[in-house]
């Protein structure tokens, strides 16, 4: 059986909605600003599709609003695939994350994963009032539950 080797799950974004990122890079090779599209977030790290060659080990700073949480992020590229033409996958893991966007990931990568297994049991049943990944959720069958009135 294999172990999980990632401390943090992995909170999958779909290309609906997918958010630009702009990604500050200071390498001996490149020195400046270049875009990004989020792919996907843990509160360890993200991966992102660039159009920039970025190799592993490069250093990257940039500045990320998810969620209406903002932060300020710096890492290093750990993994790296081309795509095609000039477009590249890249797994960032961060140097430290703020406690907000830290909690804000792992509540809504969690609750992610139950809608995943409660949708395979019952898809009907799969939402559920208290969910934090509802407003990015991108299943077709979604529940509209009524406000709690106070």
């Amino acid at each position: 059986m294999n172990k999980e080797r990632r401390k943090y799950k992995r909170l999958p974004l779909t290309i609906s909605i997918s958010a630009p990122i702009r990604i500050e890079l200071h390498t001996d090779r490149y020195d400046g600003v270049i875009p990004g599209i989020l792919v996907n977030l843990s509160a360890g790290g993200m991966a992102l599709l660039v159009f920039h060659y970025l190799p592993e080990e490069s250093r990257v700073d940039f500045n990320l609003d998810f969620m209406g949480v903002k932060a300020d992020l710096s890492g290093k590229i750990v993994r790296e695939e081309k795509k095609f033409d000039e477009t590249y996958m890249v797994g960032i893991e961060f140097e430290k994350v703020a406690g907000e966007l830290e909690e804000l990931v792992e509540k809504m990568a969690e609750d992610h994963d139950i809608c995943q297994v409660r949708y395979l049991i019952d898809p009907q049943k799969a939402c559920f009032p208290d969910c934090s990944f509802r407003e990015l959720c991108g299943q077709v069958i979604k529940k509209d539950f009524p406000e709690v009135k106070q």
